[in-house]
């Protein structure tokens, strides 16, 4: 018996007033997200019957003979997987989000540096706008998506995006190079929350319009490689507590009330400057030149101790400097090169060293560990394969230990040894982990 292709299923609901003009128009020329209830009755219903459709279309073009019959087969089919790729693109996920979790996806999306070559209206936040009405009315909503201010911005945008900032906190980049920018940045110094600048020969100038009035500004990071000059712009900043100081850079900061700091080690002579931050929790320590060096050039200075009695985590490039600090509260300790200086540090300081991470591979750690008991984790180099095998031996728990035997670092948890491990080390760290799992005395021990 033949069928004309009239009988089909898809002619039945292709014919009917309500078939593929039953998906929402709002729906199909905007991005807004469909309601429950046209979710469940309209959209999927009309997917559902539209997938039905094609697989009858499907069964009649294999059966049709007549070309003109053909074609017109076809030409339906492709209207009706249309019809469901815009239904389907209704139901996505991402456009039925709720504007609350959306608005926190597009707070990780803002980059933390735009690179020159790239067009800042291509990045995060200013490329929501294109995407549809709804991305673009919820972005221009959130004043913290546009806080990020990154130069080489043409100052229609820049003005732009200030306003949608409106009155929270700013994170800015100043450039020694930045012309027109600049006033507008400067104008705003009061919202100004973390700033990065690249000091230049105007940049001075420039700041001391700004003295005084940085009531907001919590991280500073100045970069200086050519050594334009002492900037006391920065001096008065009732909430920073975070500096980071690159190159020649030199600033008078308030410093007790730091609590962060990363500079290179100071001229000697002018150690007592660092001495004032008396209230630094982490602090990063480098230098360009040996530090014995500069001592060796100094007179009257041996003496010079300095305390910092909140410090809990220092990362510091040459360990001679260890000398001059006390840091009774010290628990991360990430050191280069001379680690035997915290020896003398330990015992000086009475500190619960609970972190190590040594790049030293000259060095013998072990009597670095029996000054430091409440280790937790250890992470080492170590290039010389004796030491390497004295050290796991050091570590591990003999099974004929006395019963009054107190262990090396109880309180290991994790290990990692930057190397690679031949078959004989390999099976003196796993007897050595397995000694401190079976000893009761032990933490439990992981390998990192």
């Amino acid at each position: 018996m033949v069928h004309s292709y009239q009988d089909c299923a898809f002619m039945r609901f292709y014919s009917s007033p309500n078939a593929l003009h039953a998906l929402p128009s709002h729906l199909l020329t905007s991005n807004d997200p469909p309601t429950d209830v046209e979710v469940v009755q309209v959209v999927r219903d009309v997917v559902d019957r539209l997938n039905a459709s094609v697989v009858a279309l499907d069964a009649s073009i294999a059966g049709a003979d007549a070309e003109h019959l053909l074609e017109q087969l076809r030409n339906m089919r492709k209207h009706a997987i249309e019809a469901i790729r815009r239904g389907r693109a209704i139901l996505s996920v991402i456009r039925r989000l709720p504007s609350d979790i959306l608005a926190e996806i597009f707070a990780y999306t803002v980059p933390d540096l735009v690179l020159r070559h790239r067009r800042v209206t291509d990045t995060s936040p200013w490329v929501y706008g294109r995407v549809c009405s709804r991305w673009r009315t919820l972005s221009t909503s959130l004043p913290t998506l546009w806080s990020h201010i990154e130069p080489y911005l043409p100052v229609p945008l820049l003005m732009t995006q200030l306003d949608l900032a409106k009155g929270c906190g700013l994170t800015i980049r100043l450039i020694y190079s930045e012309t027109e920018a600049v006033d507008p940045l400067i104008a705003c110094c009061r919202r100004w929350e973390t700033v990065d600048i690249q000091m230049g020969v105007k940049t001075l100038a420039i700041l001391e319009r700004v003295h005084g009035k940085l009531p907001m500004l919590r991280d500073l990071k100045c970069s200086d490689s050519t050594g334009v000059g002492f900037c006391a712009a920065f001096e008065i900043a009732p909430n920073l507590s975070s500096a980071t100081i690159v190159g020649k850079a030199s600033l008078r900061l308030p410093w007790p009330q730091l609590a962060r700091l990363s500079q290179r080690i100071p001229q000697i002579e002018g150690l007592s400057q660092l001495g004032s931050a008396c209230n630094l929790v982490e602090l990063s320590l480098t230098n360009s030149v040996p530090l014995s060096l500069a001592l060796a050039r100094t007179d009257g200075l041996s003496e010079l101790i300095l305390k910092f009695p909140l410090l809990r985590r220092l990362y510091i490039e040459d360990g001679e400097f260890l000398d001059f600090l006390v840091l009774p509260a010290l628990e991360d300790l990430h050191i280069s090169r001379h680690a035997m200086s915290l020896i003398s540090l330990i015992d000086r300081s009475s500190c619960s060293l609970q972190k190590i991470i040594s790049f030293d591979s000259e060095v013998d750690v072990i009597p670095i560990f029996v000054g430091a008991p409440t280790l937790h984790e250890i992470r080492l180099v170590v290039r010389s394969d004796p030491d390497l095998e004295r050290l796991l031996s050091y570590l591990t728990i003999h099974s004929d230990s006395d019963i009054d035997f107190r262990p090396p670092c109880p309180e290991l948890r994790a290990f990692a040894v930057y190397r690679d491990l031949n078959e004989h080390q390999s099976m003196l760290l796993a007897h050595m982990v397995e000694s401190r799992l079976r000893s009761r005395a032990c933490s439990n021990l992981i390998i990192v």
